[in-house]
């Protein structure tokens, strides 16, 4: 098993966190909106979540990503205003996750939060076109009442993934 973690040199944005147990297997890489202090040696209680949906639905590997990269344990601390340089970051490491982790499909799951400030749709339509240019298959878990990919944390283990 190897880790993927990719995060600044502050450590104020983490850009990838994963485990690869099989390099050609089938990988999860799943997208919620923004990282909070997990990392190989302390996964929190989301990652977990996502580790067991992941396997349930037979992928051998999960990487999580973010719409937006900035580490707050509370939305509410995100950046008011887009970070251009760590959304430009964040876009190179989603594409060479893509392009490294060739089987893998993508789980949304980032819930109501994408409207918590406004630059995370249009963060979230640049990462859309660079799935539909790697003709990726993307899935949900379900809906929430907003009609937002629901959150993975309060999800059944044995959740099966939706394709979209």
């Amino acid at each position: 098993m190897r880790w993927v973690y990719e995060r600044d040199s502050e450590n104020n944005n983490r850009y990838a966190l994963g485990q690869i147990f099989d390099e050609r297997g089938r990988t999860l890489i799943c997208f919620g909106i923004n990282p909070s202090t997990a990392c190989p040696d302390c996964l929190d209680n989301t990652i977990n979540k996502i580790i067991k949906i992941a396997r349930f639905n037979g992928y051998e590997n999960w990487i999580m990503l973010n719409i937006y990269p900035q580490r707050a344990t509370n939305p509410d601390d995100l950046h008011k205003i887009a970070d251009e340089p760590i959304i430009k970051r964040n876009l190179e490491i989603i594409s060479h996750n893509l392009d490294t982790f060739k089987e893998s499909d993508i789980l949304f799951a980032y819930g109501n939060l994408i409207s918590k400030r406004k630059y995370l749709k249009g963060c979230l339509n640049q990462i859309t076109e660079l799935l539909k240019a790697k003709n990726k298959k993307v899935y949900i878990i379900k809906l929430t009442k907003e009609g937002k990919p629901v959150h993975p944390l309060y999800q059944k283990n044995d959740a099966v993934l939706q394709l979209i």
